[in-house]
């Protein structure tokens, strides 16, 4: 399960060979080897590249080559958090808070893999999602849990996700929006958002924030990511788990290591936890040193994402919204692509000129913005009580998206 992605043999650059991480002159591009480009696409890929490192914003408003497309929608990614719905499911059924913080953990581990890697196996490379279009949807089942997405902003881009099992009485509501940019020889992506875990059995919530990206191997058309920083998770009884990602060394050494603690109530740490996120994650018992396996990244398969079918999907729905793009990029046709894309593109700045004209103010229709500070419900109150002890506060958000719907209404 994307062994070749996690190989130690990942193509890259010279600066990177020699362990330094100095940003190229766009002079230097036309000398790089970009061998692993989309067959044709070399030198439109070299430009690409110039544009990348002499840009001086956020890299999210780039418009991107179609050759550099994944041919996902960047609104499909909430769908991860629920690639192994039995963890997301399992966790009301832990009675002690400690345990229940233990198996959130697990979960959180489980949705890394989907996240971050799944899209780099056999031989691929990470590539860049469309941009979702203001209001766009998307729906999916993954086996016994819900998912409903929604594009709430354009400029900056923020997506929010809704997953839950009703039955089971769990839900979690989230949003997350990028600030990227070129940094040495990676981009590094910012992540700004949060997302809330609701087990309605305990009343309790679980606050989680997200790990900073670097994508390594961009100049050379082999891209990959690797998680950095810190992310803590908070719940509303007093547990606590924090999990570092460890970069991997210039020389040596393994990618995706991970180290952590997960403390119960009064602050005692109840479990160490270790190993490699894309591969297999164990934690430790305080009161013990053997090593008991958390989750097996490469034996767990994703959850299949049942849609409807296109024909009965809404215009606004990724899937019908961004499928013929999609297919001319499933035959290669990169110039179908990007016409296909720039209808869409088009249609999209005609309904804002209409919108603008008509001074229309647009809304979002399944989810609402509530800010921490005028918080006048007990659900959002206890989610911005937990924000100050984050690791990663400043980058939470002043404010949580909520579906209109949730579990906790």
């Amino acid at each position: 399960m994307g062994k070749s992605f996690f190989s130690n043999s990942r193509t890259t650059s010279s600066s990177e060979l020699n362990g330094t991480d100095t940003t190229p002159d766009v002079k230097d591009v036309d000398a790089m080897s970009v061998k692993n480009a989309e067959p044709g696409t070399h030198g439109q890929f070299r430009e690409f590249i110039k544009t990348v490192i002499s840009f001086t914003g956020d890299l999210s408003s780039l418009t991107c080559p179609a050759f550099f497309l994944n041919g996902l929608s960047l609104l499909e990614y909430g769908t991860y958090w629920g690639d192994h719905p039995s963890l997301f499911t399992a966790i009301a059924a832990a009675t002690d808070p400690a345990e229940r913080m233990l198996a959130v953990t697990r979960w959180f581990m489980s949705t890394l893999w989907g996240s971050y890697a799944s899209r780099c196996t056999n031989g691929q490379h990470e590539k860049k999602p469309y941009n979702p279009i203001l209001g766009e949807q998307f729906r999916c089942k993954l086996g016994d849990v819900d998912c409903i997405c929604e594009q709430v902003c354009h400029h900056p881009p923020i997506s929010a996700f809704y997953l839950q099992n009703e039955k089971a009485g769990v839900s979690l509501n989230g949003h997350c929006g990028q600030k990227s940019r070129f940094k040495g020889t990676s981009i590094k992506v910012e992540q700004v958002g949060r997302a809330v875990l609701y087990l309605k059995g305990y009343d309790e919530q679980y606050v989680i924030d997200f790990p900073d990206l670097m994508i390594r191997g961009f100049l050379t058309g082999a891209a990959y990511l690797e998680l950095s920083g810190v992310c803590s998770i908070l719940c509303s009884n007093g547990t606590v788990a924090n999990v570092e990602f460890i970069p991997k060394p210039w020389f040596g050494g393994e990618h995706n290591h991970i180290k952590g603690a997960v403390s119960d109530v009064d602050g005692e740490v109840r479990y160490t936890l270790s190993g490699r996120w894309s591969h297999k994650t164990y934690f430790t018992r305080s009161e013990g040193e053997d090593k008991e396996l958390l989750f097996d990244a490469e034996a767990e398969p994703m959850a299949e994402r049942v849609t409807t079918p296109i024909e009965e999907q809404s215009e606004i729905e990724s899937h019908r919204l961004w499928g013929p793009v999609t297919a001319a990029l499933k035959a290669k046709n990169f110039g179908l692509a990007n016409a296909e894309k720039s209808k869409i593109e088009d249609w999209q700045r005609q309904v804002r000129k209409e919108r603008a004209e008509k001074k229309e103010i647009w809304k979002p229709v399944l989810f609402k913005f509530v800010e921490d500070g005028s918080a006048s419900d007990t659900y959002s109150k206890r989610t911005a009580s937990l924000l100050p002890k984050m690791r990663r506060k400043n980058l939470v958000d002043t404010g949580a998206w909520t579906y209109i719907k949730s579990l906790h209404e």
